[in-house]
């Protein structure tokens, strides 16, 4: 799409749509004057989850600024040296942009005073303001500033600093709450100037680095709390507005009604042409990016599959247009397609055709057979080009003119989409086919364009997760059953019923369930080390953070040998990058899997992708994990042998300190034969052994192919990459640990970390905990104890080094997990 817009040009007569695009000449008449302003001033204004998000993140932040405040770290005087260093820069400019942060909000506040019918944004100010005022001096005193103290914060433009910058705090608060009232200019200029400010407090010794980020978090926490009380404005265009912008885009219509604000914070309008052609504009605003950001994420969080997240305006408009066009293109009946673009005030438009009625404006009784079985053509046109809906339900559904079945709204729809995504999309049509006429005929014409296969396909799918808020409730308030649905659809195709796909990733019951795990860690880490959260506390209140930043940079570079010992565990030709991906990945679903297993399945999944047949897969995969296995066998047993390592078993830790009555072995015994007393009553359950019967079963069944994948093994060159690899591998992860235990003051030899390291692994990744949540953290406790490492100082290098190398890689395993889906890789 034009960045300017494109329009249609002469319409199709069968279609209706344009048949070519080209940029659109600017034929409108520009509004007069500056707009200053983004909404009427009785716009409504609406809670948005970002805001709760924002105050979430901003509590947390403030909180862990607090450990190191007041400062100086080292982050920050490295910070103030590199900008007092700034060249050309004297320091009259800092004064006058430190100054400029106090005049741009008290501007601010007098245009919404001045302004009509904007009292209540001054008030909101205010109110911004004085939550700022009220957090700054809060936070100021638990971290050791007196109120007095913070206060002067306001007026203090030289040294010494004072934490927190309370003037940034409330400049931030002031100037965030009024940016969605006015338009995008201004906005700007305010962000700018925040920032600018920022910098100039630091660099007139005002306040450091960390008060200034600790400012800004108070600000925009005051912010979000005051447009959760209140709201704020959707930045939504008047009606005159959206039939300046359609003319600017080389549409001739007139906006004539509001549709209601969507969840996703798209502005809907209802438009005509002179001709009386219906048209729906979709405006794709300042709330757009946010809606789209919090509905894509949360998806991604609680179920399986990828969304687009954090998609620009233009963006998410060409997206649409583009699969909307495809589609059209491949014969898919839907609605068409009459111009989309972005406008001089940055509002991204697309604006389709809006002929035809939804499903959901229809009674049962006028949705019959024919339109049921058309919806199905219909969906599975989509399909056939390979793309996925998303949001099939009874307003995406239209009945056009003629009568004939079409679709629209393909904003969240994906090109090449796997085959998931095809069924869930057929699972949300027969739920609401099921809906808008009955269950019979809804399955009925379900089978007559699918067939029995099909349809059965689709049960799997047939959960709660797979529908969207407002299908759900119609279930609810209807009385549909997904159990019996799914009932009469195995009956009727005579078939059994078969376990539901997870789409699931994130349930309550595992949220619970990881809750339980967190609690037993602290209780098992307080009870070995003798320690409390308040010793933790001040460790990481006096730890290097450059080093832990080291251990953070150095923890994906570690899972490039692991990528190399990957390799050499076949003879299939394949490339390093999606070897190196597949190793991010297993870090990313290591959260929900025990390690041993959860790279063991993920790595079956990976080469059965690859061309390689299941039971070589599985031998790639078992192969791989016991290469690591015999690698963390020999080395506990050369560096004990070598006696390289004193370790310390004793009930007094070398290292102890005080009174402390050292590591609580008996504690960790209990625990272990408490671990293997709940693994054995398992094994008392029938369920459990039938399981494993059955995987000797499939084992032994499989042993041919798996021999063929063992081949590997009479290549020197493999065996060097897959023992090598993992050695490599253990060495880096020992080295993480030693930046670590650094940070906190203290050192170990590379080999005892390497022993500690590699025990802990080789233990956790036999627990049937996913990651190995809390025994990790323990263990490692416990071994660092025993190589004479004081408890404190252990049980704070557990907790770093598994933040660096458990609980932030899934951030980037989630893009690599994306990745592999995207090259079907998996």
């Amino acid at each position: 799409m034009a960045q300017e817009g494109t329009a249609a040009g002469p319409a199709d007569p069968a279609t209706g749509s344009g048949t070519t695009a080209r940029p659109a000449k600017r034929r409108a008449r520009r509004a007069e004057g500056i707009r200053i302003f983004s909404s009427a001033s009785d716009a409504p204004r609406s809670r948005r989850p970002t805001d709760a998000i924002i105050l979430a993140l901003a509590a947390l932040g403030a909180i862990a600024l607090s450990f190191p405040a007041p400062g100086p770290t080292a982050i920050d005087i490295a910070a103030t040296n590199l900008v007092r260093e700034l060249p050309g820069l004297v320091g009259w400019f800092w004064e006058a942009a430190y100054a400029l942060l106090v005049i741009w909000g008290l501007a601010l506040m007098v245009l919404a005073l001045v302004a009509h019918g904007r009292k209540r944004l001054f008030l909101y100010e205010v109110l911004a303001a004085a939550l700022a005022l009220g957090f700054a001096i809060l936070v100021g005193s638990v971290s050791g500033s007196d109120p007095s103290t913070s206060l002067r914060g306001l007026i203090n433009t030289a040294s010494p600093p004072i934490y927190l910058a309370t003037r940034i705090a409330i400049a931030t608060a002031v100037i965030v709450t009024a940016s969605p009232d006015l338009a995008r200019p201004i906005r700007v200029l305010g962000r700018w100037l925040i920032g600018i400010g920022a910098v100039a407090a630091v660099a007139l010794g005002a306040a450091l680095p960390i008060g200034v980020a600790a400012g800004f978090l108070i600000g925009f926490a005051s912010v979000a709390a005051v447009h959760l009380l209140v709201g704020s404005p959707g930045g939504r265009l008047t009606l005159d507005q959206v039939t300046d912008v359609l003319r600017e885009l080389g549409v001739d219509a007139t906006a004539n009604k509001d549709a209601p604000l969507q969840p996703r914070g798209v502005a809907l309008t209802l438009a005509s042409t002179p001709e009386g052609r219906p048209l729906l504009v979709k405006t794709f605003g300042r709330d757009a990016a946010d809606g789209q950001l919090v509905s894509a994420a949360w998806y991604a969080i609680w179920h399986r599959g990828a969304k687009r997240v954090g998609a620009g305006r233009l963006e998410q408009v060409e997206h649409e247009a583009f699969l909307t066009l495809a589609a059209e293109r491949g014969g898919v009946p839907v609605m068409p397609v009459i111009a989309a673009g972005e406008v001089d005030q940055g509002d991204a438009l697309l604006v389709i055709d809006a002929s035809g009625r939804t499903v959901s404006s229809l009674d049962a009784d006028q949705v019959d057979l024919n339109l049921l079985r058309g919806s199905w053509k219909v969906l599975g046109g989509l399909h056939a080009l390979g793309i996925s809906h998303g949001r099939v339900n009874a307003d995406t559904l239209i009945v056009r003119p003629d009568g004939s079945a079409a679709i629209t709204d393909l904003g969240d729809a994906r090109i090449a989409a796997p085959e998931g995504e095809l069924h869930t999309d057929q699972a949300q049509l027969l739920v609401t086919t099921a809906l808008a006429a009955d269950t019979d005929r809804a399955v009925t014409a379900a089978t007559d364009v699918l067939g029995n296969d099909g349809l059965a396909a689709v049960l799997p799918f047939l959960q709660p997760a797979a529908f969207e808020y407002d299908t759900r409730k119609a279930m609810h308030d209807q009385r549909l059953d997904l159990k019996s649905l799914r009932e009469l659809i195995a009956t009727k195709t005579g078939t059994e019923i078969p376990p539901l796909e997870p789409l699931q990733r994130v349930t309550w019951k595992s949220l619970l369930k990881l809750a339980v795990i967190g609690f037993l860690a602290y209780t098992l880490i307080s009870a070995f080390a003798n320690i409390g959260i308040d010793t933790i506390v001040s460790e990481f209140q006096g730890a290097d953070w450059w080093l832990l930043l080291a251990a953070l940079v150095l923890s994906p570079l570690s899972q490039i040998p692991q990528a190399f010992s990957t390799m050499g565990a076949t003879l299939h030709e394949i490339r390093f990058w999606p070897v190196l991906m597949l190793q991010y990945g297993v870090q990313f679903i290591s959260l929900a899997v025990p390690s041993s297993a959860a790279r063991l399945a993920l790595e079956v999944r990976f080469w059965e992708r690859a061309g390689v047949p299941g039971a070589g897969a599985l031998s790639i995969g078992m192969l791989d994990s016991f290469s690591t296995f015999v690698i963390q066998i020999l080395t506990i047993v050369l560096i004990l042998a070598s006696d390289a390592v004193t370790v310390n078993l004793a009930t007094d830790a070398a290292g102890s300190s005080g009174d402390s009555s050292g590591f609580n072995w008996s504690a960790l015994l209990t625990a272990i034969l408490l671990v293997v007393a709940a693994l054995g009553i398992a094994y008392l359950f029938p369920k459990t052994r039938a399981k494993l019967h059955k995987f000797r079963e499939t084992l032994r069944e499989k042993w041919a192919d798996a021999k063929e994948a063992l081949r590997v093994l009479r290549h020197p060159k493999k065996v060097v990459l897959l023992l090598g690899g993992n050695l490599v591998a253990q060495v880096m992860l020992a080295v993480i640990l030693s930046l670590c235990l650094r940070a906190f003051g203290q050192s170990a030899s590379l080999a005892a970390l390497l022993l500690v390291n590699t025990f802990v692994s080789l233990f956790a990744g036999f627990m049937p905990v996913p990651g190995g949540v809390g025994v990790a953290e323990a263990a490692l406790t416990a071994g660092l104890i025993a190589i004479g490492i004081p408890e404190g100082t252990a049980a704070s290098t557990a907790i770093a080094y598994r933040l660096a190398t458990f609980y932030l890689p899934p951030l980037w395993g989630g893009f690599a997990m994306r990745w592999m889906k995207s090259q079907a890789h998996l």
